[in-house]
């Protein structure tokens, strides 16, 4: 018989849905945010400053050094005949490809009970494009990935309609069904290498805000968290209501009822204002970018 238990909030056995998102954000340590899927770290890996939130750390990994990180059961993440979620933001610092050399993977996440079809999960970049795959029962995306760049990375499994989603800095890049389910029952859970093409697919290069929902996020979602920097609401505080996390700082500030949406910041001080650093996401050359915001000006010089 098909049991479930749940720890702190996040559902472990066959057929169960997970509540809340487990998150791996890499600052300073594997530890996940409940510390109920804790990683053990291979060889070394390390941590760089800034990471994608720009206040913390990134998982460094050198794939020269065969670097990774095993969250070792139990509890185990049962993924099997259910829809879910892996999301994370990459900055690879070289990337295999055939066409230039003799290797054609670099892991992100895996888990793997045996290399049969749907037995295997690989979550990775093949030939610098993003893939997801069971075992023989895969797609692969058409956008040419580069190194040194940041890159929001969206794995998605549909189990009500057997459909693949990969989704590249928000956006779908392609889709497949019908496609599994994924059927793997035991095996830890791996980040930075998997089964598949060992030992020469690790990553060489950043790792940071690994996410995993048992759910199957829909594209407005995962364009969500691709892309809002931040987002403040400013209800008597400065914390960011987005999934990264940046909370501001302020000087000579206050609050006041009178907002177009509940509470507002009010600045009546000269020096009076909010500020933001180290925003990776705003610093890259090249990318578009919107910002928006309600305002009621006292005076208007």
């Amino acid at each position: 018989m098909n049991t479930c238990q749940c720890v702190t909030n996040v559902w472990t056995g066959p057929y169960c849905q997970t509540p809340m998102r487990i998150l791996w954000a890499f600052d300073n340590n594997l530890d996940d945010l409940y510390n109920n899927f804790p990683g053990v770290g291979s060889n070394g890996p390390t941590y760089s400053s800034p990471g994608i939130t720009g206040y913390g750390t990134c998982l460094y990994l050198t794939a020269a050094s065969s670097q990774s990180v095993t969250v070792l059961t139990p509890p185990f993440l049962n993924m099997a005949l259910t829809s879910f979620s892996l999301l994370a933001w990459v900055k690879a610092t070289s990337l295999h490809n055939t066409a230039t050399g003799p290797y054609s993977d670099n892991a992100i996440f895996g888990q793997c009970q045996q290399t049969v079809q749907d037995e295997c999960l690989h979550i990775i970049v093949r030939n610098q494009y993003i893939y997801l795959g069971f075992f023989a029962d895969d797609i692969s995306g058409v956008t040419l990935l580069s190194a040194n760049t940041w890159y929001h990375m969206g794995y998605v499994y549909d189990y009500s309609t057997t459909t693949q989603y990969v989704y590249v800095n928000g956006v779908l890049d392609v889709s497949g069904s019908p496609k599994g389910p994924y059927q793997g029952t035991v095996g830890n859970l791996t980040i930075g290498t998997n089964v598949v093409n060992f030992p020469n697919n690790y990553w060489d290069g950043c790792v940071d805000q690994v996410s995993y929902a048992a759910l199957a996020k829909n594209a407005t979602q995962v364009l969500y968290e691709a892309t809002l920097t931040f987002s403040y609401s400013f209800e008597n505080n400065l914390l960011d209501s987005g999934t990264l996390g940046i909370n501001g700082t302020g000087t000579t500030i206050a609050y006041s009822t009178s907002g177009r949406v509940n509470n507002c910041l009010s600045l009546l001080s000269n020096p009076s204002y909010v500020q933001v650093t180290n925003l990776v996401l705003l610093g890259t050359v090249g990318q578009p970018y919107s910002f928006s915001i309600w305002i009621k000006p006292n005076t208007v010089a």
